[in-house]
């Protein structure tokens, strides 16, 4: 290998790493308890999820993505211990969740991430990807509920950021898409829907 091959390969090992992933810390780390879920009264659950994103006006995303998406989502469901069965469009289910996830993100900071780019990450920038979750659970009976969730994930980009890129890097993005799943499960417990019976008032918001 020559030495113009060693720099230019140093050079793109610099650019990969002159960047850093940062959570928005707008829903609380959550881990989920189990402590009061009684095996024998677990519930059955079916599930939908759908990806949204884009810049001015998010839509469906591509197949590959929904299925990221559902793969995150079904691994905190069968992690949580909560349910008996886990499938998708089951009519039998005693309870239904479905999931709208969105990914948005600011069309201006492509501006900034090209100068960045062209100074060899001497000039920093910073993009953020807004991630809201919509999600309807709903049991047997009727009883429905709504919930909103909203968190967001930066990238730095600056030469300096490779001292933090080995614990901020792209795992972060699904990192943060897990914990919001977490945090509505565990409102979703709170709410009494995993509960053996289930009162008539609707909470519906």
């Amino acid at each position: 290998m020559n030495k113009l091959s060693t720099l230019i390969i140093i050079y793109l090992i610099s650019l990969m790493s002159g960047c850093a992933m940062y959570e928005g810390g707008n829903i609380p780390s959550t881990s989920l308890d189990k402590t009061n879920i009684n095996i024998k009264n677990k519930k059955s659950l079916s599930f939908t999820s759908l990806a949204k994103g884009g810049f001015s006006k998010p839509s469906k995303q591509p197949e590959f993505a929904q299925n990221i998406i559902k793969g995150e989502l079904t691994t905190v469901l069968e992690k949580s211990g909560y349910f008996s069965r886990i499938s998708a469009n089951d009519p039998e289910a005693e309870l239904k969740l479905e999931l709208i996830i969105t990914e948005a993100g600011n069309p201006a900071a492509l501006i900034p991430a090209f100068i960045t780019g062209l100074s060899l990450y001497t000039i920093p920038s910073w993009a953020t990807s807004n991630y809201e979750v919509n999600a309807i659970i709903q049991n047997k009976e009727g009883r429905q509920k709504k919930y909103l969730l909203k968190d967001s994930v930066t990238l730095v980009q600056w030469l300096p950021m490779i001292f933090a890129f080995p614990s901020h890097d792209f795992s972060v993005v699904p990192k943060v898409r897990k914990n919001m799943y977490r945090y509505l499960l565990k409102q979703i417990k709170d709410d009494g829907f995993l509960d053996e019976a289930n009162p008539a008032i609707s909470l519906t918001d």
